[in-house]
């Protein structure tokens, strides 16, 4: 990737009233319908491309339309092949391969000349206004941006061969090696056209001759020193691409029909094609000097899982190409693991307008500073896509909570995860409980955690949930100890360890939960984490209070079908309440 967007700020656009993001080669938006994320792709094509704005694309027409965006890697190999002139224009505000800039309409329906284009002048930090020639110059880095919406234009997109068409990019890869191979030929041929066609056409068509002469009689009357011929222009090479389209050809038919014939589900699938094909094209080409907005709502739509896969993998390629994709989405399986972080939240609401919560990628660092951690801490959360369409995220330490949490909770609640927009995040343990509330937090995500008995005994107390010398866990301190000396358990700072013991550390810890002297003291440390989101298992471990041996998919398909057959009152007597408990706490 060369040089691409990485800063825009939109002021008063349509649903926005403020709103300031990162952005990269691949950025995905997401948000519930309405959110207003259509209307940020919009506003991201303005500031470069320029048009009038009406008084609905103003959230207050009192006030100006401002947008305001930072390029960076403007390097010098760029610069070297951008018109001398246009080199000329960027170069004095460039800040270390940065460029900032600054376009302003005033007032509704204002002529595109009186929109302001400002840059920013390193060397002063003020606003230079409409600096000769920069919105051209503008133009050179970044092409004219493609912007496929969600539905309405998949017709024209693939058939209209215009600069911002993804068929129209096609065939300007195209036109290079077509004019290259067969440039002699077709001009030979348009030139034949131009000696019959064209005003001083050495061949020109007899009726062509005889019209001008009969003309020219009539006109003699008026004014006799005057003559007109017909000229009828040929197009270049270049002009007759210009008119390319799509012809759709169904069960070997000889009759092609056009695109507009089709459901929106065939123009989607050719539209998104069409980008595969071009990415094909850029890897083959190794050539970017420019980079193009690729602007894309809903790419998925109307497409199939394996299909929507195939496209992730075109966008990808472009976004390493000299493309910049930046596109809405309502679909898991077109953001990876790798995207999670850069992928911006957006929602909406009276006060705010349409407004951004904070990426994972900039929530992360406020909590941990040591970059190692950083890592695992994102690897954490980047396992489940969900918490990106989701209004709240519920952490579990174990593989039974993350198998056996979705079928419980639709039981329970008579809805899905997805229904109750929540998404349930597997930790690999309880380690990164509080650093992982606290990035979710800064993502303005609620979120809950569902922990073991051990967590309040050992990391709640490193987290700064509980204190060591709390009175509740010195009482189950106290009970371990003596557990250990009848049981041969082997203890490590007065909890238990696997090394040289006769059981897990797991089993001792369901043990402690059996002692009837301690059942205050460990419903008492609930009461404390539960204040602070976070939910033990009082028996020790969720596979106790659902009565189960073992952790496979044997298992937990026994229990799932003694529950669907039975109910889960009868599936588990003694503990479908502190199950019910657990999930309406989770859901509420």
């Amino acid at each position: 990737m060369s040089h691409k967007l990485t800063t825009v700020k939109i002021e008063n656009f349509k649903s926005i009233k403020t709103i300031e993001f990162e952005l990269s080669e691949y950025t995905p938006l997401v948000g519930y319908n309405n959110a207003g994320k259509s209307n940020i792709l919009e506003a991201i094509k303005w500031v470069l491309r320029k048009s009038s704005l009406k008084i609905t694309d103003f959230n207050d027409p009192n006030n100006s339309v401002i947008m305001t965006a930072k390029i960076e890697g403007i390097s010098q190999d760029i610069l070297d092949n951008l018109n001398n002139t246009h080199r000329q224009r960027i170069e004095p505000f460039l800040n270390s391969e940065s460029l900032t800039i600054r376009r302003t309409q005033l007032v509704p329906n204002a002529t595109a000349a009186q929109i302001r284009l400002e840059v920013l002048n390193p060397t002063d930090g003020q606003w230079q206004n409409n600096p000769t020639g920069i919105d051209n110059a503008i133009k050179d880095l970044f092409p004219e941006p493609i912007h496929i919406g969600a539905m309405e234009n998949s017709e024209e997109d693939v058939s209209k061969s215009k600069s911002g068409t993804t068929i129209g990019k096609l065939l300007s890869e195209i036109i290079g090696p077509i004019e290259q191979q067969y440039g002699a030929q077709l001009r030979t041929v348009l030139d034949g056209l131009k000696d019959v066609l064209d005003a001083d056409g050495n061949n020109r068509a007899t009726e062509l001759s005889d019209f001008d002469t009969q003309v020219n009689q009539k006109l003699d009357s008026f004014f006799p020193d005057i003559n007109i011929k017909v000229h009828v222009p040929t197009p270049e090479l270049k002009e007759v691409f210009s008119k390319g389209t799509i012809k759709v050809y169904e069960n070997q038919s000889l009759n092609g029909t056009d695109v507009s014939a089709l459901g929106h589900g065939a123009q989607r699938s050719i539209q998104m094609t069409l980008i595969r094909h071009l990415a094909d094209l850029k890897t083959a080409s190794q050539q970017q000097t420019t980079t193009t907005l690729l602007l894309i709502d809903e790419p998925e739509l109307y497409l199939h899982p394996q299909a929507i896969e195939i496209l992730r993998k075109s966008l990808k390629t472009l976004a390493n190409q000299g493309y910049q994709i930046i596109f809405t989405t309502h679909s898991p399986f077109i953001i990876t693991e790798k995207d999670i972080a850069n992928t911006i939240l957006v929602r909406k609401n009276t006060t705010l307008g349409t407004h951004k919560r904070n990426s994972l990628k900039s929530a992360i660092p406020q909590v941990e500073q040591n970059a190692q951690h950083q890592l695992t801490l994102m690897f954490a959360l980047s396992n489940s896509s969900n918490i990106l369409f989701s209004e709240r995220v519920i952490l579990s330490e174990g593989k039974t909570e993350n198998r056996l949490m979705p079928f419980l909770i639709e039981k329970i609640s008579g809805n899905s995860l997805g229904v109750n927009k929540c998404a349930l995040v597997q930790q690999g343990g309880s380690g990164n409980t509080k650093k992982s509330k606290l990035v979710l937090d800064m993502m303005d995500l609620p979120c809950k955690a569902i922990v073991d008995l051990d967590y309040a005994f050992k990391q709640a107390i490193e987290d700064g949930f509980l204190q060591a010398n709390d009175t509740d866990i010195l009482a189950c301190k106290t009970e371990m100890a003596n557990l250990a000396t009848t049981n041969g358990i082997n203890l490590n700072n007065g909890w238990p360890t696997k090394r040289n013991s006769s059981m897990t550390a797991e089993e001792a810890f369901a043990l402690l939960a059996q002692s009837p002297s301690i059942q205050g003291n460990i419903q008492n440390l609930k009461a404390k984490l539960i204040s602070n989101g976070i939910w033990i298992w009082t028996k020790g471990a969720i596979e106790k209070h659902l009565n189960i041996q073992g952790k496979n998919e044997q298992v937990w398909a026994t229990l799932k079908n003694n529950i669907e057959t039975n109910g889960i009152v009868l599936a588990l007597p003694n503990d479908h309440q502190e199950i019910s408990d657990c999930i309406n706490w989770l859901l509420n």
